[in-house]
């Protein structure tokens, strides 16, 4: 028994040297990170963002599909749908049933719109910043790691095309294909958004294969692939956060800006449906109460992003 009791409190002690220098590292990357307001300040913004997300009935005063005068839909079961929509309901700031900022012409409240688009944009933005991180960091490690051979030289020429391939003609011919849904849009730009993360994370690559203990491994027999993801990889993981926070910001601008141009999946909330909607009814002069809020709303999000990666990029290259 007494060996077994040896045996654990050596395991214990193993795993807390092993795991202690790591929180160290993160504790001195939280502190520098916290120097900067302006990260801090994007991390609140995106919490804000995330809790209207998760939970929007807790925030939003009534549902998307409450029309003032109406009320939620169980009462306007009673009418049609062709006579809900005939009613006359013109853009109203400050709407009696509790719309702090006022109705759409629709007859929806516009901070509840708001509010319910969160979940569009944070899924929009997270879903292809993560995919073009998925592609770019194995292929640049791929490249930087085989530099000056015909694998990188293939991957490279494969970046040159890519970047010649324009955004909105190739998301165009994609929902003309497959359809305008979200995973679409998505897809369309993650495929464009990974070769900024490719090649910077190619050029950290080449650096860092020089390195000493990269040579030792190859000494003690460390096969390509785990100097790649054990050895090399753990080292550009920082930078890639940054550029996923920077994607994810393109990609929530990206997606409001196709919704604008009726490229969009306008099943679902989103706050570029929502401008798309006050330009095509011909609102955007005079209902400044529903124009303002979407487009604060995205302002703040991609801001918030941006702020991120900002700090993230001071704490993964500290010096000054």
């Amino acid at each position: 028994m007494a060996t077994g009791q040896g045996d654990t409190d050596t395991d214990g002690e193993s795993y807390t040297r092993r795991w202690e220098p790591r929180l160290e590292r993160l504790k001195r990357g939280w502190s520098r990170y916290t120097e900067h307001n302006i990260g801090v300040l994007g991390l609140v913004i995106l919490a804000v963002f995330s809790l209207w997300a998760v939970i929007p009935g807790v925030f939003a005063p009534h549902s998307p599909d409450w029309i003032a005068f109406l009320g939620e839909p169980p009462i306007q079961s009673r009418l049609t749908a062709e006579q809900v929509r005939s009613l006359p309901h013109p853009p109203a700031f400050g709407d009696p049933f509790f719309a702090p900022l006022g109705t759409n012409a629709n007859g929806n409240g516009i901070l509840s719109l708001v509010i319910y688009s969160a979940s569009n944009a944070m899924y929009i933005g997270l879903a292809a910043g993560l995919l073009s991180s998925l592609v770019g960091v194995p292929l640049g490690l791929i490249s930087g790691f085989y530099g000056d051979t015909w694998i990188d030289e293939a991957i490279q020429r494969f970046v040159d095309v890519m970047y010649g391939l324009p955004f909105l003609p190739f998301l165009i011919v994609l929902v003309a294909i497959r359809g305008i849904t979200t995973t679409n849009i998505i897809i369309g730009i993650a495929v464009t958004s990974w070769l900024n993360n490719c090649i910077t994370i190619r050029g950290e690559t080449l650096s860092l294969k020089e390195r000493s203990y990269v040579e030792s491994a190859k000494v003690a027999g460390a096969s390509d692939t785990r100097i790649i993801f054990r050895h090399i990889m753990p080292n550009v993981l920082p930078i890639s956060f940054v550029f996923l926070a920077q994607d994810a910001a393109g990609a929530v601008i990206a997606q409001a800006s196709l919704a604008y141009l009726g490229l969009a999946d306008f099943t679902a909330n989103s706050w570029g449906i929502m401008l798309e909607n006050i330009k095509s009814q011909g609102y955007i002069f005079d209902a400044w109460w529903w124009l303002l809020p979407p487009g604060i709303a995205l302002m703040l999000m991609a801001a918030s992003f941006y702020f991120i990666g900002f700090s993230m990029e001071d704490v993964t290259n500290p010096q000054r």
